[in-house]
């Protein structure tokens, strides 16, 4: 049996206990003849279960019945204040509960005079009770109230062990999705000033728990509700609202901006947590919101979304606040889940040339998403929404086969002679198992040659010290595929990478290239770049080449091939006349 059953069982037992009670107590009351005195009346009330008082008009307890020891602690409570017993925060209402009663009909139903109480006893325990009061009958020749005190201290506890499950996160203890949305909307309804939400998010967590295991992710997200708990401490309402994904409301936004409070908390989470294992660090993307501009808990909360949203775009460890600019990008992201089907996605492709002949060698896929109401966009406009919400995979299987589908059209109209395709990997197409599978596949469909295709990944993607994309980029090259590191000198430039990455193309970002008429250091330091890819035998390509000097310094230090505007603009398709 569950526990809302055993729950149910139990409060239903108790009702039924409780009218039991009730009902024998007013019959035998009424059956009784004139006494002299309260202790007379009791006494022909007859044993019961649950304690018994006999109070007079002033609230005195005039008798007690013996079973009155469970939840006192004693029988001794002649002249007592009966409402002095009871919890100091529920005085008031225990007063109204035996006032009701006193005015009340004594053949009304019990549940009219009925209320739960919080008992103080003797021995020091806090029992709850449930208080029926009924007025003595007129038969019995004294005037007062009898209550009936029947201790529910077992059934409370479980209904709050219930609700404390229902509104709360087993691991962290803090208050789940439901409580928190529950409570933004109660904050927003009665505070006069706005309130504040944070959407906090860790930043590579599914990392932690598939590589350490879910112990160490389950000690990662504990330590994270509690670093961000102590971080918001009164001003706040901290809650974890499933998986990675935190949240605070900050009720007092002049007394504390959610900007201040978002800065402090992603400074507390950049710090590593330390586990058995060692520290693992787990930074956090962070959307701000107020309700000065939302009419409505769901509305702010969604505004907190798109904060999120744009602060994982931004870089890791970031907060954002909301601006309407940002309600735009759910619909991009919702727009862009359909576009590899709805025909809005193409490639254009751009040449690589020899630059010692200009013979073109290959050409780069270019992504190009041709957005609804935006125009035509580039991929700096949209990989990162892409990426944070997991369509980057299918994105990149759809440009992947394209691109070889072009590319096996120009091997067969050129032959031997044909120009290879490369096409940009992202770090998260990585991720997912299979994607050695995904490239061998395409190659098998397509028929392109393994040796046509080169795989560009980023600088900052080889450093990651990745197990698993360096095992699948020594796969692919095992296969046949070439691979090439994309804009290298953007990311950490750490050239002792280059001679045990599984690289067989190095290029060179434009922001070298452009430098190279101008500088003269600029021009030692490609030169030297130059010579320790050559000597790894990687074939060197200078990007961004937009006049005749960038083209003939490159090829004079010793870059084989060039891409830019002077060699080559994208185009659709090269078609048949590729190579």
């Amino acid at each position: 049996m569950g526990a809302t059953s055993i729950l149910l069982t139990v409060v239903t037992t108790a009702v039924i206990v409780a009218a039991a009670t009730w009902f024998l107590a007013r019959r035998q009351l009424t059956a009784v003849g004139r006494s002299t005195s309260p202790y007379e009346l009791g006494a022909q009330i007859g044993p019961t279960a649950d304690a018994v008082l006999i109070v007079d008009d002033g609230n005195r307890i005039r008798y007690a019945s013996p079973s009155a020891r469970a939840v006192f602690g004693t029988t001794v409570l002649d002249d007592i204040p009966l409402p002095d017993l009871v919890d100091r925060a529920e005085r008031r209402t225990a007063e109204y509960l035996l006032n009701h009663a006193r005015a009340g009909d004594p053949h009304a139903p019990p549940r009219l005079s009925r209320a739960d109480w919080t008992i103080h006893a003797r021995d020091g325990r806090k029992v709850h009770v449930e208080a029926s009061c009924r007025p003595l009958p007129l038969a019995s020749g004294f005037s007062g109230l009898v209550v009936s005190l029947r201790d529910v201290t077992a059934q409370r506890d479980l209904e709050r062990e219930l609700t404390r499950q229902r509104f709360h996160d087993p691991l962290t203890g803090l208050p789940n999705r439901q409580r928190f949305y529950e409570r933004v909307g109660h904050a927003i309804a009665t505070e006069a000033d706005p309130v504040g939400v944070l959407l906090v998010d860790l930043d590579g967590f599914r990392a932690i728990n598939d590589g350490l295991g879910q112990a160490a992710g389950d000690a990662v997200l504990t330590a994270v509700g509690r670093r961000i708990s102590e971080t918001v401490g009164r001003d706040g309402v901290a809650a974890r609202l499933g998986d990675d994904e935190f949240a605070v409301l900050i009720r007092d936004v002049t007394a504390n901006p959610p900007d201040r409070v978002a800065a402090r908390v992603a400074g507390a989470l950049a710090h590593p947590i330390d586990l058995d294992g060692g520290p693992v660090s787990c930074s956090a993307s962070i959307g701000v919101a107020t309700s000065a501009g939302a009419s409505s808990a769901a509305e702010l909360l969604q505004h907190a979304d798109h904060a999120l949203v744009a602060a994982k775009a931004g870089g890791l460890g970031r907060w954002r606040a909301y601006d309407p600019s940002m309600a735009s990008a759910l619909t991009d992201r919702i727009a862009l889940g359909g576009a590899t089907k709805d025909g809005s996605l193409t490639l254009d492709y751009q040449p690589i040339a020899a630059l010692s002949t200009g013979h073109i060698a290959g050409f780069e896929a270019l992504l190009r998403w041709r957005h609804p109401t935006r125009g035509r966009l580039s991929p700096d406009e949209f990989i990162g929404i892409a990426e944070e919400s997991g369509l980057i995979v299918p994105i990149g299987d759809w440009v992947l086969a394209t691109a070889a589908r072009s590319a096996r059209r120009w091997t067969a109209a050129a032959g031997a002679d044909a120009p290879y395709v490369s096409v940009n990997v992202s770090p998260r197409q990585f991720q997912p198992a299979g994607f050695v599978d995904t490239v061998h596949g395409v190659l098998a469909t397509t028929g392109l040659p393994p040796h046509r295709l080169v795989l560009e990944v980023t600088e900052s993607s080889l450093l990651r010290d990745d197990d698993k994309a360096w095992d699948d980029l020594q796969s692919l090259r095992v296969l046949g595929v070439r691979i090439a590191i994309d804009d290298f000198g953007t990311g950490y430039s750490a050239l002792s990478y280059l001679r045990h990455a599984p690289l067989d193309i190095l290029k060179l970002d434009r922001l070298f290239i452009s430098q190279l008429a101008t500088s003269a250091r600029q021009r030692d330091l490609v030169a030297g770049i130059v010579r320790l890819a050559r000597s790894l035998d990687l074939d060197v390509v200078a990007e961004g080449i937009e006049t005749p000097q960038q083209r003939d310094i490159s090829a004079e230090i010793g870059c084989g091939y060039g891409q830019g505007y002077l060699i080559g603009r994208p185009v659709l398709d090269p078609g048949t006349h590729a190579g």
